[in-house]
C-alpha cells in the first residue's frame, strides 16, 4: 500500500465492517418474509477476493452480503450517485461509481485500491439486472480485472431472483425458493495460467443459472403485469409495441395471440412459437435491428428526459417524445427537437424497469417513461444496429 492509501485516504473502513455487520443481522428477517431467501455461508472468511455474481433483483448486493462474514464493497451504478441519500450511502458502504455499458478506468482503479487495502470487491459482471431469465451479455473486461488483481475468485450464483422478483414485474411472487451461494472459488495459482479467454469462459459458465428449469412455482395472480417491459415485439405480426398484461395472461393488441405466463415461468399456450420469455428475447434482439434498418423505428410519447451528473440531481431536459431509426435518436416536444446520430453515441444501456442512459460527447442523459415503457428496444436497436455497421465496415 502507498502512503496515499494509508490514514485518511484508505478506502476500507472499520465502520463499513460495522454497517455490514448490522445490516445482515437485521435484514435477515425482511429477506426472509417478503423474498423468502436463504443465503448459505461461504466457505472464504475473509478478503482480498473478487465476488462475482449473476444479476437477478434490485437488491441482489444485499442478498449476496448475507453469506460473507465481511464487508463487501460493489460497483454501482450512475442512478444510485444521483439520490438524496447518496452522501449517507456514500459514507456508510462506500460502493465503487461505474458507469453502465462503457469501459471506467477509475471504477477499475478504486477496486484494484480496495484489494490492495484487504477488502473485498463485489462485482455483477453482466453489468444490469436480466430481464429474459437469462444470462446478460458481458465483456471480458472482468477476467483482465481477475488476472491484474491477483487474488481468490469467488463465483457466487442467486438462484430463484427471477422466478421471486423478475426486472419488467411489479409484485413479489409468494411460495418461491430463491437462495444465493458459492458456485466456486479459484485459487490465483488456479487462473494463472488460463489465457483471458479461458477465465472468462469459466466466469460466463458458472455464474449462467436458468430459474426455468428449477421445477419451482411463483405464485402470484398478476405474474405476468407488465411483462411489455421485456417482450416488445409480437412474434406473430411482427407489430412493435403492441403487447399488453393483464394479470396472468398477456395478448397482442394488433393480432390478438394470447396466452398465460405460468406459475413455472413458461408461457402456455406457445406465443409465436416461443416457450419461454428468453427465447422470445433473442428473437425480438435480432428482429429489430434489422427493421430499423429497413427503414423502420421506434417510438415512446410521455417520456421524462434529463440528464444525470455524477454525485448531482439529474437535470431536466426539454422534450416528451423519444424515436430512433437506423441513423439517429430524436428528443422532441412542442417547438422543440434534439437530434443524436447514433454515430455519437457511445453506448445505450437499460436503467431499473422503465428508464435508459445514453452517453453522448461526455454527458450521461435519461429516458424515462410510463409504467409500461419498454427500454430494452432502444437497448437491442442500438447494439444491433452497430454491429450490422460494423459487418458491412468489414
Amino acid at each position: 500500500m502507498n502512503k496515499k492509501e494509508s490514514g485518511k485516504n484508505k478506502w476500507v473502513r472499520k465502520r463499513h465492517a460495522r454497517v455490514f455487520a448490522f445490516l445482515r443481522v437485521v435484514m435477515a428477517p425482511f429477506f426472509w418474509l417478503r423474498y423468502h431467501y436463504k443465503a448459505v455461508p461461504a466457505p472464504i472468511k475473509n478478503g482480498p477476493c473478487i465476488i462475482l455474481f449473476n444479476h437477478q433483483t434490485t437488491m441482489d448486493p444485499f442478498f449476496v452480503s448475507k453469506s460473507f462474514p465481511f464487508q463487501v464493497y460493489f460497483f454501482a451504478s450512475d442512478d444510485l450517485f444521483n439520490l438524496k441519500v447518496s452522501p449517507l450511502i456514500r459514507y456508510l458502504a462506500a460502493p465503487i461509481p461505474k458507469s453502465k455499458s462503457v469501459s471506467d478506468p477509475k471504477a477499475v482503479m478504486a477496486a484494484l485500491r480496495i484489494l490492495r487495502e484487504g477488502g473485498a470487491v463485489g462485482i455483477a459482471p453482466e453489468g444490469n439486472r436480466t430481464l429474459s431469465g437469462r444470462q446478460w451479455e458481458m465483456t471480458d473486461a472482468v477476467a483482465k480485472l481477475v488476472k491484474a488483481a491477483k487474488c481468490p475468485l469467488v463465483l457466487y450464483n442467486l438462484c430463484g431472483g427471477f422466478g421471486t422478483d423478475p426486472r419488467w414485474g411489479t409484485k413479489i411472487r409468494k411460495g418461491t425458493k430463491f437462495t444465493g451461494h458459492v458456485k466456486r472459488i479459484l485459487s490465483p495459482e488456479e487462473y494463472a495460467d488460463m489465457t483471458t479467454d479461458e477465465l472468462f469462459f469459466v466466469i460466463k459458465k458458472e455464474l449462467d443459472v436458468d430459474d426455468t428449469a428449477s421445477g419451482e412455482r411463483y405464485k402470484s395472480k398478476k405474474r405476468a403485469e407488465h411483462i411489455e417491459r421485456a417482450l416488445y415485439m409480437c412474434p406473430v405480426c411482427r407489430s412493435v409495441g403492441t403487447i399488453r398484461s393483464d394479470g396472468a395472461k398477456f395478448q397482442c393488441l394488433h393480432c390478438h395471440t394470447e396466452s398465460e405466463y405460468t406459475e413455472t415461468l413458461s408461457i402456455e399456450p406457445l406465443f409465436g412459437g416461443y416457450s419461454h420469455i428468453y427465447e422470445w428475447f433473442e428473437w425480438e434482439r435480432r428482429e429489430i435491428a434489422a427493421l430499423l434498418a429497413d427503414g423502420g423505428s421506434v417510438s415512446d410519447s410521455g417520456i421524462l428526459f434529463r440528464e444525470s451528473v455524477k454525485m448531482k440531481k439529474k437535470i431536466k431536459l426539454p422534450g416528451d417524445t423519444v424515436t430512433m431509426n437506423r441513423s439517429e435518436l430524436c428528443i422532441a416536444g412542442k417547438g422543440y427537437k434534439q437530434r443524436y446520430p447514433l454515430s455519437q453515441i457511445d453506448a445505450i444501456t437499460a436503467v431499473g424497469k422503465k428508464k435508459f442512459n445514453f452517453y453522448f460527447q461526455g454527458k450521461i442523459l435519461q429516458v424515462k417513461g410510463d409504467s409500461r415503457f419498454c427500454s430494452i428496444k432502444y437497448v437491442h436497436a442500438f447494439d444491433g444496429l452497430k454491429a450490422l455497421s460494423k459487418k458491412e465496415d468489414t
